[in-house]
């Protein structure tokens, strides 16, 4: 069997966290060459018109390069898996071009990692949030976090597009009211910058700049609102619905769906992202960082995005087969 063959085997034939059901699917690879070997079965197979079954007969057409050769060798390769072991059960995660509004995230299964879309959309209607996907409470709320953060990142950058005042009362020793140029602690200071209040850890400023070019031609339009869906309604879906999913891993890439659906940009095709997002911003670290690359490495993703406080997880988890063809970015 050649490399490809049996890395599609087990792809394909037996997803599992262990290797029996692997085991069995090589003894039935190891009892065609066997009956191939000892010479043709014997009848049974219905028969056509032209007095052969066309599935046989394709099959055996298929199959014809296998061998044996003079030595009685037989070849077996990826594509002649089907007409031996049967049709594929699973389907692989493969990384596809994303549209506006989905995003691409890492979950972790009893058998591995793998890609979990998130999908959101928006249509009129009276500012309702629906979530959907057969999810638990620990999702929901993420769904929940991600949309609160981007409305109050938006609304701030909003505020400093309009000009807009807004004083603000610190709790602490001192109570004193502060000048209306800081209302908005996460709002983006004129072009080139970006000014946090003392004590708040700087971030880089892409993204902000990214909402400032945003709302000031909004603003130019006339269209600026404090609120970014306003009253439309909003749908979040994580695929395959029959799967129960739980768990904090999706709120990074909730909130990219989120954002790219207001933005109304689409999120790079070749990035996965996970971790946990918090009201602040913040995104805190999560498990499974190990099968969360590796599913990420099958599915041909380039860039994965992980929490910060994983990073020490990386060298000693991961191979280094998979550091060579996946950069990982630390946020």
């Amino acid at each position: 069997m050649s490399q490809a063959a049996i890395v599609d085997l087990i792809s394909k034939w037996t997803t599992e966290s262990g290797v029996r059901s692997l085991e069995r699917r090589v003894a039935q690879v190891c009892r065609w060459a066997a009956l191939r070997l000892a010479g043709p079965a014997g009848g049974g197979a219905a028969e056509g018109p032209d007095g052969q079954d066309p599935t046989v007969q394709l099959a055996e057409a298929a199959l014809a390069e296998c061998g044996p050769d003079e030595q009685g060798r037989l070849a077996v390769e990826a594509h002649h898996l089907p007409f031996i072991v049967g049709a594929e059960i699973f389907e692989p995660d493969l990384a596809e071009r994303l549209q506006v509004g989905v995003a691409m995230g890492l979950g972790v299964t009893p058998t591995g990692g793998q890609l979990l879309f998130v999908e959101a959309t928006r249509s009129k209607g009276s500012g309702r949030l629906t979530v959907t996907g057969q999810l638990g409470e620990v999702m929901r709320e993420s769904v929940s976090t991600a949309m609160s953060l981007l409305r109050s990142k938006l609304y701030y950058a909003t505020l400093a597009a309009t000009g807009e005042a807004r004083p603000v009362v610190r709790v602490g020793p001192s109570t004193a009211r502060l000048p209306a140029d800081t209302a908005a602690p996460l709002a983006v200071a004129p072009r080139g910058s970006l000014e946090l209040p003392d004590g708040l850890e700087q971030r880089p400023a892409e993204m902000s700049a990214t909402f400032q070019d945003v709302f000031q031609s909004l603003v130019a339009r006339g269209d600026a609102s404090k609120d970014p869906f306003g009253n439309d309604d909003v749908h979040v879906h994580f695929p395959a619905g029959a799967i129960p999913k739980d768990g904090p891993s999706a709120g990074v890439a909730t909130a990219l769906a989120l954002a790219s659906l207001l933005l109304d940009r689409p999120v790079r095709s070749d990035t996965a992202v996970t971790g946990e997002i918090t009201l602040r911003g913040h995104v805190l670290p999560v498990g499974g960082i190990r099968d969360k690359v590796l599913a990420a490495h099958r599915a041909g993703v380039r860039h994965v995005l992980l929490p910060f406080a994983n990073q020490r997880h990386v060298k000693d988890d991961l191979p280094a087969s998979a550091l060579g063809d996946v950069e990982l970015h630390f946020v």
